[in-house]
């Protein structure tokens, strides 16, 4: 649940208990008010009884006929609020005793009727008295004096019942303020205890987390990515860990990343220093070669003569044959150093790349270096022109060539094959286009994977000190790249290398 949802919920519950309570309590309001409406016409119904009774006392004192009339007409207004709280009075008395109630009324009515008749013979007895008997009247006086009995005896009952129905409305209001008293001090207290509660829990789903929160976030400024943040729930706080660890792992991953960086700079450093070591040694050793090859050439020119003059039979035939091939090794090693030394500029046409690399092959194939080797070419027809120069991508071919010639204990097997490039991922970044691909792959004893990443540097070789000066990838490396293509190279230790060369097509 969300937080927003948490305090809604939180002030759902307290709105509520409000609506609840409010309801509650107005009910009982309305209720009081309605007793107090009942209680009132009971009070007058009552205030009416006492005037109705001071009238009868003043007309059993003084006979006053006009008495009479104020008795019927407070008897008048008693019945009229008794039948406004009829129901009310029944509730409170019962149903018997208000009918008993408005009998009592009715019979109080009559008698205090039939009394005003026998006070009005009495009095016409009294006028005539010379005429008219004694004993009448003395039976007319003991006549009212019964109904004056059982007049008062009416009214006690009618007093009885009206007070009662007036105590009644007295009690049940008072019941009403007590219920509400104690409804009002429960809900007081369910929305104490509850709220602590709710509160309670809200307050804790939202601070712990944050403090979770703040406590990894000083071990990640102290460098520790050990711990994550628990995910509970669905709400803001549960989004917020989500992405605060997803934000924790990509920055072990950055710090990783820049570690491996660091790592990998210190090397390039390393391999910087080197490089201007290689490139001091190499400007001296251009130099030298420089200065040491026409004396070669001058040697390897005599030799040949004096071998030429020399019969086979000759027991020096052989030393002057030594002298030729190493005097001529001597100068293959200080060309490649005057070529690697100097700064070569391409030369490019428009060939196909099956031309040089067929040269080159056949050339090769024809020597005595690939006796016990067998050669393999598949060349793609009709692939797309390149511009290249001749000369440097041959001499790529055959430097690949005697590499992969060097690697192998024949019996063993290259094959050279020209495609269309499939996986020139980084050469289509670079130009928008495909490239060609010229494949090298041989069945040598392959490179060890601590020794891939420095098959390219200058004078690095793994091979005899009489197979190789380590120019010879160093010089392609840089010829492929000024043409503005790519070496990959793929090995397995006993098994065979490939060396992959991606040149670009244009147009």
């Amino acid at each position: 649940m969300k937080i927003r949802d948490k305090l809604f919920l939180g002030f759902g519950f307290y709105l509520l208990f409000a609506i609840v309570f409010g309801a509650l309590a107005y009910k009982d309001l309305n209720t009081i008010s309605t007793h107090l409406q009942h209680l009132e016409i009971a009070d007058d119904v009552t205030n009416n009884l006492l005037e109705v009774r001071r009238y009868e006392k003043n007309y059993l004192l003084y006979g006053d006929s006009g008495s009479l009339e104020e008795i019927g007409k407070y008897l008048a207004v008693m019945k009229e609020s008794i039948a406004k709280i009829q129901d009310e009075a029944a509730r409170n008395i019962g149903d018997q005793h208000v009918l008993q109630m408005m009998k009592a009324i009715d019979a109080y009515e009559e008698r205090i009727g039939r009394l005003g008749e026998i006070r009005s013979a009495q009095e016409r007895l009294r006028r005539g008295m010379r005429s008219g008997p004694a004993d009448r009247l003395l039976a007319l006086q003991g006549e009212e004096k019964t109904e004056v009995e059982q007049l008062r005896m009416v009214a006690r009952e009618v007093q009885v019942y009206v007070e009662e129905n007036a105590r009644a409305e007295r009690t049940d209001i008072a019941r009403i303020l007590k219920v509400s008293s104690i409804l009002l001090v429960i809900t007081l207290g369910m929305i104490i205890v509850l709220g602590t509660v709710i509160n309670s829990k809200l307050a804790r789903s939202i601070v712990n987390p944050i403090q979770d929160l703040e406590r990894i976030t000083k071990k990640i400024a102290r460098g520790d990515f050990s711990e994550s943040i628990k995910v509970k729930g669905h709400d803001e706080i549960a989004a917020l860990a989500e992405s605060f660890n997803q934000m924790e792992d990509k920055l072990d991953q950055a710090m990783t990343a820049l570690d491996e960086i660091i790592k990998q700079l210190r090397e390039k450093q390393s391999q910087l220093v080197e490089a201007e070591k290689l490139a001091g040694i190499g400007k001296l050793a251009a130099g030298i070669a420089h200065e040491i090859n026409n004396p070669l050439t001058s040697v390897l020119t005599f030799s040949n003569l004096m071998l030429e003059q020399c019969p086979p039979g000759d027991p020096r035939h052989e030393r002057l044959k030594l002298m030729v091939r190493e005097t001529d090794r001597a100068r293959t090693i200080v060309r490649q150093l005057l070529n690697f030394g100097r700064e070569s500029v391409i030369k490019p046409v428009k060939i196909n790349i099956n031309q040089p690399v067929t040269e080159i092959t056949e050339s090769l194939a024809a020597q005595e270096a690939f006796k016990g080797i067998e050669l393999t070419m598949k060349l793609a027809d009709n692939l797309p022109e390149v511009y290249a120069d001749p000369a440097q991508v041959g001499q790529v071919v055959l430097n690949i060539l005697l590499n992969a010639i060097h690697s192998i204990t024949p019996p063993g097997r290259i094959e050279v094959e020209t495609r269309l490039g499939n996986k020139c991922i980084e050469i289509a970044k670079r130009l928008g286009g495909n490239c060609i691909e010229v494949v090298f792959a041989d069945t040598g004893k392959g490179i060890p994977e601590e020794h891939m990443h420095k098959i390219f540097d200058p004078f690095f070789s793994t091979k005899a000190a009489t197979k190789g000066t380590g120019l010879g990838l160093a010089v392609s490396y840089g010829i492929i790249k000024k043409h503005g293509g790519e070496i990959a190279v793929e090995s397995a230790v006993g098994k065979g290398t490939t060396f992959i060369v991606r040149l670009p097509i244009y147009g």
